[in-house]
């Protein structure tokens, strides 16, 4: 069956989702949705990271505000969501797909409510995880729609929707798992061993053949061409979780706000370490790479030859001068 998916930046038609990017250290505030009429709600946080035994009924809460100059019926909608893309992307599940890491029915199900202008309701939300749950990660959305109490149910509203991510961690022996899918300097969206110079963009595509979200840290450093340490980059910053089974991108620059002015040339290496999971396994990758400013080299190549030419032609031209002046003296 094909699924049918929900982007974070909104839907065609009558819906519009705004929800968080899948990382842990998201800001844990308010997001806004904002609709035609002034229908707006207000959500904190935009993502709950959670963890439970198997067979616990866990809690949290979800704050909900109506930032709209009128009252809204607030109604609610579960659903599962994955990895889409390499961005950290969710990708909501709209249909009756049930994925492995499916969390939708753990939730239990939350009244309809009604907000005033500029109240704020908390919503209890209770998680019921399975006896024979399997260790693991399990991700879900609870999204939220507001709209006015006249036009509730009849179609005709526009109305927009909004959501907090749940990722939980059910407790066990998870397969925690980590992989350098690829790992390179970027030249033009391209793998690339010569640079001019600064700034270089270092590429690292990691996969989670896990069934546990990560949130890897790590390092790549670079050494010119005699083991000397240039600069220290960061990987992962500031930290993003990667689903099981999916590969996340990475990118750490080389610019001058970590080698200040330093002009790069000669052969270089980077070498990138991650380390990851509760026991920190690592991983690492190691690339090289020239900084040549070829185009500089080639000017001044052909202006060094432009000038040995034109000194050449001008030293011939006085030596022919001379020769002449010395005929004439000697004719005379």
């Amino acid at each position: 069956m094909k699924i049918r998916t929900l982007s974070i930046i909104g839907i065609a038609g009558l819906l519009a989702v705004i929800i968080s990017t899948v990382s842990p250290s998201a800001t844990v505030g308010a997001q806004t949705t904002t609709t035609p009429g002034a229908q707006a709600l207000e959500i904190g946080p935009p993502l709950l990271n959670l963890s439970a035994n198997p067979g616990d009924t866990i809690h949290a809460t979800i704050s909900l505000r109506d930032v709209s100059s009128g009252s809204l019926v607030v109604t609610n909608q579960i659903n599962d969501f994955v990895a889409s893309g390499e961005d950290g992307t969710p990708k909501i599940i709209l249909d009756d797909t049930i994925p492995s890491t499916s969390l939708k029915s753990w939730i239990n199900p939350i009244a309809q409510l009604t907000l005033k202008p500029k109240e704020v309701k908390t919503i209890s939300l209770a998680i019921s995880v399975p006896a024979n749950a399997s260790p693991g990660g399990y991700y879900g959305v609870v999204r939220f729609t507001g709209t006015p109490p006249e036009l509730n149910g009849t179609g005709v509203s526009l109305s927009a929707s909004l959501g907090s991510l749940i990722l939980l961690k059910v407790n066990g022996q998870a397969k925690e798992s980590l992989s350098v899918e690829q790992f390179f300097a970027d030249n033009n969206g391209k793998a690339g061993t010569l640079f001019q110079s600064a700034p270089i963009t270092f590429v690292e595509r990691i996969n989670n053949t896990g069934n546990i979200h990560e949130q890897p840290a790590g390092v790549v450093t670079i050494t010119d061409m005699f083991n000397n340490k240039i600069v220290t980059l960061g990987v992962n910053q500031p930290p993003h979780d990667i689903l099981p089974q999916s590969v996340r991108r990475f990118e750490s620059i080389l610019d001058s706000s970590n080698i200040g002015n330093r002009i790069l040339f000669g052969y270089y290496k980077a070498d990138l370490s991650i380390s990851y999971g509760s026991n920190k396994q690592v991983v690492t990758s190691s690339i090289g790479f020239w900084v040549i400013p070829y185009t500089l080299i080639i000017v001044i190549i052909v202006a060094l030859i432009g000038g040995f030419i034109i000194l050449r032609i001008l030293i011939q031209r006085y030596n022919r001068h001379i020769i002449s002046r010395a005929q004439k003296t000697n004719r005379k």
